[in-house]
């Protein structure tokens, strides 16, 4: 089984963006943080002097989008069983 590039920390407003290495001489898995994330401005902080690269930016954007999908899904399912 093979590990994501990503691990993404859901916080209440957004998550924290970890890099996954499982290529060390211990053979453990490393999780380094590499930005923070606002989800409901879309703001993505790199953490500490860190640049991001594209694929790391890609990957960020594409969780944002998601979670953006789910929280609406389930907005409007909350919506709906208020009705009910």
């Amino acid at each position: 089984m093979e590990l994501p590039p990503y691990y993404f920390r859901v916080r209440e407003n957004g998550a924290a963006v970890f890099r996954i290495t499982t290529e060390t001489k211990h053979q453990r898995i490393e999780m380094t943080q590499i930005a923070v994330l606002n989800i409901k401005n879309g703001e993505v902080k790199a953490h500490g002097n860190r640049q991001l690269s594209q694929d790391d930016q890609t990957a960020i954007d594409d969780w944002m989008a998601a979670r953006r999908a789910l929280l609406a899904e389930r907005d409007l399912d909350d919506i709906l069983r208020t009705v009910d």
